[in-house]
């Protein structure tokens, strides 16, 4: 029993330290790493011509609130832009959708019916002839504000001709308004850290399992193999980098400097939900793609990332009852636990410049108790519903942009 709280403090530290070495291994020896990473051969693509030779495709229903805002956004970067609006007006027959993002001065493709994001990105895709017009396609949410060099930044990385995607840098939108919202403080510090270590590690070693749907650049001649109307899995993009990453159809990358601003949960239900459907997409992806079932270096990292998340659920438990224990017996341990959760939020709220941060450590921390919970609840829910017909969802609450 006495050697528990130690195992518990160490365990983060050591895991920590994997991914930190990876990190720092890929920055001092990259040719080593690409050199690993080429060894499976993956296609030669042609260049990109710049950010007119890249179409920004965004997929929206009833986004009147904010489309406008997002298409403003997407054209300073030069890019021809274009929203697909999926139904909106069979919803509600008096929505705006379509005609603020034309005032905002985007080319519209409006749909009659609601058939849900991947059958919009699809016909857009076929009818207004995408893969011979442009080289390469920009894929944002409807309420997503990218920075104006976003594009400029994703083309860096696609400069390797053998990089298929480049996955944008996550960033919460964090308004003033919205200051001491728990929700936002807990996913500004989730996606700091996660595309801290996990994404930055995976893409250096080409093992990226997991994409932002929200914000990434794909090469035409991929999305003419991966897009499909229906994607069996709750979350599409998921089902576009698992079919890339098994077909070897390109590298995907992490663009940390292709920076975009995303809209996240306001309130607890809509945060449970929104992550529970992630999560959910990613254990279908696991079932539907028989994850850890090839010998291939992405199965491997797939089987070690698996790993990690077992001992970040099973430690919860272990973790409540050693604290009870500790508040009676050993009180310093309570102090360590809390000493270790807050050094890394002190670390984020430096790195996102968000000093507000260091108010939210005690929520945080219990929010991510209820994280280790929606990893159990996903899992089971992928075993009883391991594909959908149709992937549609209900999207959290926006924040009105316009």
């Amino acid at each position: 029993m006495e050697a528990i709280p130690w195992l518990l403090l160490v365990t983060p530290f050591c895991l920590l330290a994997v991914a930190g070495s990876g990190w720092l291994y890929g920055r001092l020896r990259p040719a080593k790493v690409r050199e690993w990473s080429e060894k499976q051969a993956s296609p030669d693509f042609p260049p990109i011509g710049g950010p007119k030779a890249v179409a920004v495709v965004i997929a929206c229903f009833r986004g009147a609130g904010t489309i406008g805002e997002t298409v403003r956004a997407a054209l300073l970067t030069g890019c021809d832009v274009y929203v697909i609006d999926d139904g909106s007006k069979q919803k509600d027959p008096a929505d705006q959708t379509s005609e603020a993002a034309r005032a905002a001065g985007a080319v519209v493709l409006e749909l009659v019916k609601n058939g849900g994001k991947p059958k919009a990105l699809y016909t857009a895709f076929h009818q207004l002839d995408l893969s011979t017009r442009y080289d390469a396609v920009a894929i944002l949410d409807d309420d997503v504000l990218i920075e104006p060099d976003f594009i400029e930044r994703s083309l860096e990385k696609m400069t390797d001709l053998s990089v298929a995607i480049a996955v944008g840098k996550n960033i919460t939108w964090w308004p003033k308004e919205h200051r001491w919202n728990v929700w936002l403080a807990k996913r500004a510090f989730s996606y700091w850290n996660f595309q801290l270590t996990i994404r930055h590690v995976q893409s250096l070693f080409g093992v990226m399992n997991c994409i932002s749907g929200s914000n990434s650049v794909y090469r035409s001649s991929l999305l003419e193999q991966v897009l499909v109307e229906k994607t069996p899995y709750i979350v599409d993009d998921t089902y576009w980098v698992l079919e890339a990453q098994r077909r070897n159809l390109g590298k995907v990358v992490y663009a940390p400097r292709a920076r975009a601003h995303l809209q996240d949960p306001t309130n607890f239900k809509d945060w449970y939900s929104q992550n529970l459907r992630w999560l959910w997409g990613t254990f279908q992806g696991i079932i539907g793609h028989r994850v850890g079932r090839q010998a291939s270096r992405f199965d491997a990292a797939y089987i070690l990332l698996m790993l990690h998340w077992t001992i970040y659920i099973v430690s919860a438990p272990v973790a409540v009852g050693v604290l009870v224990v500790a508040a009676y017996q050993a009180p310093i341990f309570i102090l360590v636990f809390f000493a270790g959760y807050s050094f890394w939020i002190v670390a984020a709220s430096i790195g996102l410049r968000q000093p507000r941060l260091l108010v939210f450590i005690v929520p945080i921390i219990i929010t991510d108790f209820i994280y280790r919970w929606l990893f159990v609840h996903a899992l089971i829910k992928a075993v009883r519903q391991p594909t959908v017909e149709n992937c549609v969802w209900t999207s959290p609450a926006r924040i009105t942009t316009a």
